[in-house]
């Protein structure tokens, strides 16, 4: 079933017909072919709704919202901060992050970062916002992840929420996985560094704050692999996968 955003904060009522937006509009219209009368999911305020096209004319598509149904987001809000990335990396990092459930995706210029913050990057975050709204549809999530600004490190220390947990190579005695299970959180924060790793004076400036670092394993995974295992080591601890 084909998955509709509406983009808006608030939930509509059962039996209440909102209008999509024109890029949703043309692509029911031009790209899906749909016409009145077939079946949708509409996605809005957090929650999924079972719904059918109203009507489909003058490149305006309406859709009724039917009922809601059960909600398939975690539990846990889980905010990904990740290392700055070289070249496309975080354009799969975004997607597959926000297929796991990521609820917020920080991307952060660290130390030994290669690559680094420009003013190109406002038009990347447009496209990254795209790529995360995409795969939240296909993945039949109700919520699409915030795909924040880039940040220098000192100024995502600002952005970190609730517990924050940081998978460091430095560390081999706390698994993300025992971590996790103990704390039960509601809200927390995975911490990922770039492809060089992240410095002892990072560590040191986390720890400070209360994060508290882990291992993802005797085995040394690339800064696109980290952070979507800890995402999925996380879910699965938490028995949301």
């Amino acid at each position: 079933m084909h998955r509709c955003w509406l983009g808006s904060d608030r939930a509509p009522a059962a039996g209440e017909t909102v209008t999509l937006s024109r890029t949703e509009s043309d692509h029911i219209l031009k790209s899906l072919r749909m016409h009145a009368g077939d079946p949708v999911a509409i996605i809005a305020a957090e929650r999924l709704y079972e719904g059918v096209i109203a009507s489909a004319e003058d490149g305006e598509v309406r859709v009724k919202a039917l009922r809601e149904l059960p909600s398939p987001e975690p539990a846990v809000r889980i905010t990904l901060v990740q290392g700055l990335p070289k070249a496309d990396k975080l354009e799969w990092i975004v997607q597959k992050a926000t297929e796991l459930g990521a609820y917020r995706i920080l991307p952060v210029e660290m130390a030994r970062s290669v690559a680094r913050i420009t003013e190109k990057d406002e038009k990347k975050r447009e496209r990254l916002a795209r790529i995360a709204l995409e795969a939240a549809k296909q993945a039949g999530r109700a919520h699409v992840p915030q795909v924040l600004p880039a940040l220098r490190f000192p100024d995502a220390l600002r952005e970190l929420r609730g517990t924050v947990y940081v998978a460091w190579e430095g560390v081999d005695a706390l698994r993300l996985s025992q971590a996790v299970a103990e704390d039960r959180p509601r809200e927390m924060t995975l911490v990922v560094g770039p492809e060089g790793g992240i410095t002892a004076e990072e560590i040191a400036q986390l720890e400070a704050l209360g994060a508290r670092t882990v291992t993802l394993g005797r085995r040394i995974l690339r800064t696109e692999t980290a952070g979507l295992c800890a995402l999925a080591v996380t879910l699965a601890a938490l028995g949301e996968m």
